[in-house]
């Protein structure tokens, strides 16, 4: 069985990933849906945040969930 800091170093590494992989590609999403919604008037770090932070959470809680039912 592998140890609790072996594991929760493993989901900040994935998180770290996950959160990095999501900050590249979110200016690509968001110039495409500032295209695809030509009346969305909102500041650019604020919907490259929010994917980021969506992109971020949706992984985690599919990693725990995941996780927990292997249990």
């Amino acid at each position: 069985m592998a140890s609790r800091t072996g594991i929760v170093g493993i989901f900040a590494a994935i998180g770290f990933a996950i959160g990095f992989l999501a900050f590249l590609a979110s200016p690509v999403v968001g110039q495409a849906l500032a295209e695809w919604i030509p009346s969305l008037m909102v500041d650019p770090s604020i919907v490259f945040a929010s994917i980021t932070g969506i992109v971020g959470a949706a992984v985690s809680t599919i990693t725990v969930t995941a996780w927990a039912r292997r249990a």
